[in-house]
Formats: structure tokens, C-alpha cells, sequence
């Protein structure tokens, strides 16, 4: 039930963030000369999940997991930053990041998914340019959101145990944009860290499962 209400809680939140910066874009365009300048960013990545701490204790006590490697797979990501021209470079507003695993074998002939999402406050500097969306900058992200891991017992029958947890993921990226006409082509590295809890049958709350990812990204910002 803890879990449910952390999820529902996370999704208003992303709802909410989104529709107000969608409204007060509307509103601000309306308004020639109050506008401040809003861009958006998606992209897609690649990354590599890495397990940090006892999460490997907890994942065999939640879904009986054996000894198998952290797996890799793609991100999904969209944000937007409102930048005026006043903060020399900085943005500040809303990112979220979808983590989807390919499967990691086990010793059993088992399968093994590692997905996670998280969406939260970011901002992002061009430090040499003081230019928002040209050449180098640094990004930061606090964030909350969920992992799922899944144990697929007999991938013919698809017999999964499940392991969820909600937290908290902080992250740190540097990149490069490229300004092409009206739009900005930039490639991201990225390394976050989560910290989220969830529960274990006979074990009881608050365990706590620590991983992360390292990531390359390639992103288009407007």
C-alpha cells in the first residue's frame, strides 16, 4: 500500500510540474514582453546499471536472485529548462529519465530485469559560452522514482517475482551542445546514484536497495 501511495504521489508530482510550466509557456508567449525562454530536451541513451551496497543480499531475499551481472539497456529522457538570458547560461526546471533493461541471464537458466524511472528539479549550466543550449555544460538532477526488478523463473511461461522500491536518485551529467539552426544536438555523459526503499517478505519495510548507472546520451534541445 506504501508503495502505491509513493507511486501516485511521484506521478501527480510529474503531472503537476509538466502542466504548470506548460501553462505559464502559454501564458508567458501571450506576453510578448514578460516571455523568458523555455526549452525543451528528449533523447535516447545507453546505459549500464551498477549495484552498490547489500542490494545484492536484498535482491536474492525479495526474489531468491543468484549471482548475476548488473545489466545494461536504453533511457528514454525529457526535460525542460527555463533560462533567461540574465542567468548567463544556467536553466533551471524538470527532467525525467525511463530505464528499460534487456534481460541478464542466471546460473539457473533464470532471466533477470532491472527497469527504473525517475523524474525530479534540474538544472543545467553552460559554464565556457554563459549561453544556454552552446557548447559545454554541466547538469545536476534530484530526483524521486521507482526500480522494478523481475525474475523471470520460465521465460516459455513467463513466471515472474517481482521487487519494487521508490527513493530517491540524484544525478551528475557533462555534455557538449551543438547549436543546428533553431535546435541543439548535444551528447551526455551521466552517472546517478539511487537510494530506494521497499519491502521484503520476512524481512519487513524499509529495506534499503542502493544501485546506479553510468549512461551516454543523445539528446535535441529547442
Amino acid at each position: 500500500m506504501r508503495t502505491l501511495l509513493q507511486t501516485l504521489v511521484f506521478s501527480a508530482f510529474v503531472f503537476s510540474a509538466f502542466w504548470l510550466f506548460g501553462f505559464q509557456t502559454y501564458h508567458l508567449h501571450a506576453q510578448e514582453s514578460k516571455r523568458i525562454p523555455v526549452y525543451g530536451e528528449f533523447g535516447f541513451g545507453y546505459g549500464q546499471t551498477l549495484f552498490f551496497g547489500d542490494i545484492r543480499t536484498k535482491l536474492s531475499q525479495a526474489i531468491q536472485a543468484g549471482d548475476f551481472t548488473p545489466n545494461s539497456g536504453f533511457n528514454t529522457v525529457l526535460a525542460f529548462y527555463a533560462a533567461p538570458e540574465e542567468w548567463r547560461g544556467f536553466g533551471l526546471g524538470a527532467r525525467a529519465k525511463v530505464f528499460a533493461a534487456t534481460p541478464a541471464g542466471g546460473t539457473q537458466n533464470e532471466r533477470y530485469f532491472f527497469n527504473y524511472y525517475h523524474a525530479g528539479l534540474s538544472g543545467k549550466w553552460y559554464a565556457l559560452s554563459q549561453k544556454f543550449n552552446d557548447s559545454a555544460y554541466l547538469r545536476g538532477v534530484v530526483g524521486f522514482g521507482q526500480l522494478t526488478t523481475k525474475r523471470d523463473n520460465s521465460p516459455a511461461k513467463e513466471e515472474y517475482l517481482h521487487q519494487f522500491a521508490v527513493g530517491s536518485t540524484f544525478l551528475g551529467g557533462l555534455g557538449w551542445t551543438f547549436p543546428v539552426g533553431s535546435v541543439g544536438i548535444s551528447i551526455e555523459a551521466e552517472f546517478e546514484t539511487s537510494l530506494r526503499n521497499g519491502t521484503i517478505t520476512n524481512v519487513g519495510d524499509g529495506q534499503l536497495f542502493q544501485s546506479g548507472q553510468i549512461g551516454l546520451n543523445l539528446l535535441i534541445s529547442f
